[in-house]
């Protein structure tokens, strides 16, 4: 699905420690959603946060309608707002019935104002992102979240090693370069070479994109990859399926596929994106010990002082990255949860680039103590509890934040949560 035409662009490791409902018949015109329509584009693997952002804003008493071009590319998607063409077909868009409904568009020219990807720009190529161009285009950070090597949930493997993604993604199974049980071709299934996934595996392996888009079965999108491997469980064909997509679509489907214990270069062990196979607490993402994590990138048109051109543009990225107060109705935080990505205030390590090196970074206003008790975390730091006073907090985690409604049983009513800043 997409507004435009531009289609350019060893051994496994030792383990340490939503899709979208199916599409209704079109029914609308974009341009007569309620409210105010802002208009999108990027990849699938982000669709998960935007649907559950999209699905809050469009039950405020004076909604905000997002239209999403999910062409499954993130690399197309940003072509379609950096690089505006007449734009016809269908988008996605958000009713707050809890599931993506899709338009007609409508309109001449090109209404996005906005684009979306895993990635920073200058991993697409072929996009005019370098001189002058680049400084028309602003960056906006929102939450995190993981790519996962995902593999059909009867299968009976748990991990993976760069080494093992490297040789997997990088020849396909041909020749005498296999993994086992990753050997049957057909069973090992990939994106476009202007997919986030594959560009961050490229990126951590070494292995072009173009390379990993040509050695297995391509997939049109994230729900796609997904599709493909829950036809394996039940078959002979459980134990050679693999496959990448982000974390936001791996914990949304964990009932068909399941994410494997990656061992980074230089790691004795491979580690899950959560403190277990099972967990929703990413705790190996936010204390670095998980390689493979990026912030969601919001890029949008923008003036010689940084600032977003477009105000309504503007406000819905300040919403979607936390960075400006969302109207009442609007819940951030519960966004990132249920679309299974980590607030950056949960973040205990940071990097400035793709896949670039890690520091120890500490958030202002942190919210680890929060997200440990949203997500069940079993093992939350020695000091991290429920709170209504900075009173009822120790010194390990002094401050009293968030007052407010609670976020599940650990709760009770009116707290906040003992944070160390």
């Amino acid at each position: 699905m997409s507004f435009g035409v531009k289609r350019a662009i060893v051994a496994g490791a030792s383990a340490c420690a939503l899709l979208a409902a199916a599409r209704p018949a079109l029914a609308v015109n974009c341009s007569s959603l309620p409210g105010k329509i802002i208009y999108g584009a990027g990849g699938s693997s982000q669709q998960p946060f935007l649907s559950a952002a999209g699905n809050q804003l469009a039950q405020l008493s004076s909604p905000i309608s997002i239209v999403y071009s999910d062409t499954g590319s993130a690399c197309v998607g940003y072509l379609d707002l950096v690089t505006p063409t007449a734009i016809t077909g269908t988008a996605l868009y958000w009713d707050g019935s809890g599931a993506a409904q899709t338009c007609d568009l409508d309109i001449a020219g090109d209404p996005v104002t906005f684009a979306v990807m895993g990635n920073a720009a200058d991993l697409c190529s072929g996009v005019p992102d370098g001189g002058t161009n680049a400084a028309k285009w602003g960056t906006f950070l929102g939450p995190v979240q993981p790519v996962d090597f995902v593999v059909p949930a009867q299968s009976n493997q748990q991990s993976i090693s760069t080494a093992a993604a490297y040789y997997i993604f990088g020849f396909g199974a041909k020749g005498p370069n296999t993994v086992s049980p990753w050997s049957t071709p057909a069973d090992i299934f990939v994106r476009s070479s202007s997919s986030f996934a594959t560009l961050f595996v490229a990126l951590d392996t070494g292995v072009p994109a173009a390379t990993i888009a040509a050695n297995g079965t391509s997939e049109s999108t994230s729900t796609d990859t997904v599709t493909a491997l829950a036809a394996l469980n039940g078959t002979s064909g459980a134990n050679a399926g693999v496959g990448f997509v982000s974390g936001e679509v791996a914990d949304g489907n964990r009932a068909s596929i399941k994410a494997l214990a990656y061992q980074h270069t230089g790691q004795s062990c491979g580690y899950w994106p959560d403190s277990t196979s099972t967990a929703f607490d990413k705790v190996n993402v936010r204390d670095g010990q998980y390689w493979l994590w990026s912030p969601i990138h919001f890029f949008a048109a923008v003036d010689s002082s940084g600032n977003i051109t477009d105000p309504d543009t503007a406000a819905l990225i300040g919403y979607l990255t936390g960075t400006v107060a969302g109207p009442t109705g609007f819940d951030f935080f519960q966004a990132e949860l249920t679309a299974y990505t980590v607030p950056q205030c949960a973040m205990h390590v940071w990097r400035d680039g793709d896949l670039a090196p890690l520091y120890s970074k500490q958030p202002a206003a942190s919210c680890s103590c929060e997200f440990d008790i949203a997500t069940s975390n079993a093992n939350k730091p020695t000091g991290c509890q429920t709170c209504t006073s900075d009173t009822g907090c120790t010194p390990v985690a002094p401050h009293c934040r968030n007052i407010g409604p609670p976020l599940n049983a650990d709760g009770g009513a009116n707290v906040g949560y003992c944070e160390v800043n």
